[in-house]
């Protein structure tokens, strides 16, 4: 009976926001339950003397359903959400409170960053000044347990948000350390942690470069600091890199695009349901100081498409790479008495030229496609078997495993010729992963695996930041 009931709240609402008709007709064919509830309301309409309409009928009944099993007015409302675009969606609480710490960019918890390592979770660094960098844990750290219960066989995506919480309250931990034998217990009072999506170096012929991994509510703030860095290492060649960058929030890119739009001139037009509401976001800069190069691909979408089509129609600079997404909706966050959130396309954005980006995407001035390539091993230090290596050992050899660890993924620092912890840890993960005897020393076996390793690897040769390089060096 509980199913029923189930069935027909969910299909009750659907029937409200389309033509029943063509609803049912589609229903017949999948769900027996609909069938019934359509003869039931297809007998009312034909034989009720009293004036009552179809959609007083179907809301009567899930008025009725949802105030008996108000369990079910969630799944009702993520029926609704269904039948829209693949953007507009229902969060049940917890799935709210995940999204809204990534938009947000930050969230309550200790301030570092995990993975599953060899069956383990393990943390890969503590982010700087943060609860759990103050408490002193440290990279390559297993976490055994957390406030007592054994997370040893979690996946990570279970445990994170055991860690996470109101700030000012405490989370206890249980480490495996290399090194020791007992478990190692850490009480660390939680922290608003800002989450920093903005990471930055200067490259050659002295261009600056930036990576926005999204736009959330720190972006403009951290940008901002690099930019001024920027001016103070007179720095005027700047690289945006967006690419795979999802989006984020409209007014943190309308600032960020404020840097380089000139002319006072249009950002981004806002065209909502009513074609005739329109809203036009102007830059306030009359001349950029910056030449500049945005990079983009097919995993560049929302925000990032409406900075790259600034840049791109108001002639701020070139936009390098492959096409973008093509995400040109605007959605609204609204929480829900009860708990819970709607996330729901309410405009359409299009570039300062007009152009509709939506299903289409940015196209860049210059295309330019990354290729992969195995690695030349020429190119490296030669890591021959003349001797093992272990702790404290110094030299070209060591070098060269370094080199051989680092592409591999393994955290070795800065190859330095010395083999130090770091290089220690790395080798005895990377013999676990090969199924060899996970002690650390680089015996002979080790070598030839990490030669094999390296040998069958294929890397990404970043064509489209070398162009971009280009075109400013020029």
């Amino acid at each position: 009976m509980n199913k029923f009931k189930r069935m027909i709240a969910l299909l009750t609402v659907f029937v409200l926001l389309f033509s029943v008709t063509t609803f049912a007709q589609e229903a017949q064919q999948e769900d027996p339950n609909f069938i019934f509830l359509q003869h039931v309301k297809e007998y009312i309409m034909q034989k009720y003397k009293g004036d009552v309409t179809e959609t007083e009928v179907l809301e009567g009944a899930l008025r009725n359903i949802i105030e008996n099993n108000p369990e079910l007015r969630d799944q009702a409302i993520e029926g609704m959400f269904e039948t829209l675009d693949q953007y507009s969606t229902f969060f049940y609480q917890d799935e709210y409170e995940q999204f809204s710490a990534a938009v947000d960019g930050q969230f309550g918890g200790i301030g570092i960053s995990v993975a599953n390592r060899n069956g383990n979770i393990t943390i890969l660094a503590p982010i700087e000044n943060t609860p759990g960098d103050r408490a002193g844990l440290k990279s390559g750290d297993k976490i055994i347990y957390i406030n007592d219960v054994d997370v040893s066989n979690y996946d990570v995506n279970i445990a994170v948000p055991l860690m996470r919480g109101e700030p000012g309250t405490s989370v206890k931990l249980g480490i495996k350390r290399e090194g020791y034998e007992d478990i190692l217990y850490f009480n660390i009072v939680r922290d608003l942690i800002k989450i920093n999506p903005i990471t930055h170096k200067v490259l050659e012929n002295n261009i600056g470069y930036i990576r926005i991994s999204d736009f959330n509510a720190n972006t403009v703030e951290y940008f901002t600091d690099v930019l001024n860095e920027f001016d103070k290492a007179k720095i005027k060649k700047i690289i945006i890199d967006v690419r795979n960058n999802p989006g984020g929030s409209l007014t943190q890119v309308v600032d960020i695009a404020n840097y380089f739009v000139p002319n006072e001139g249009p950002i981004v037009h806002i065209e909502y349901k009513d074609e005739k509401q329109k809203y036009t976001f102007y830059s306030d800069l009359k001349k950029s100081k910056y030449e500049v190069v945005v990079l983009i691909n097919e995993g560049s979408a929302s925000a990032s498409e409406i900075f790259a089509g600034a840049i791109q129609d108001s002639k701020a600079g070139k936009i390098v790479g492959t096409k973008s997404f093509g995400k040109g909706t605007v959605q609204e966050l609204l929480p829900l008495r009860g708990g819970g959130a709607i996330k729901m396309t309410i405009a359409r954005y299009l570039t300062p030229n007009g152009t509709v980006i939506d299903g289409d995407g940015i196209h860049p001035d210059v295309e330019v496609r990354n290729i992969t390539q195995k690695i030349d091993m020429s190119k490296l230090e030669k890591l021959e078997p003349v001797r093992k290596l272990t702790l404290g050992d110094k030299g070209k050899d060591v070098f060269a495993a370094e080199q051989r660890l680092a592409l591999l993924g393994y955290d070795v620092g800065e190859p330095d010729e010395v083999f130090d912890e770091k290089t220690f840890k790395a080798v005895k993960d990377f013999q676990a992963e090969q199924n060899l005897y996970p002690y650390g020393v680089l015996d002979f076996s080790t070598q030839a695996a990490l030669n094999v390793a390296v040998s069958q690897l294929e890397v990404v040769v970043d064509k489209q930041l070398e162009k971009a390089v280009e075109i400013l060096s020029r």
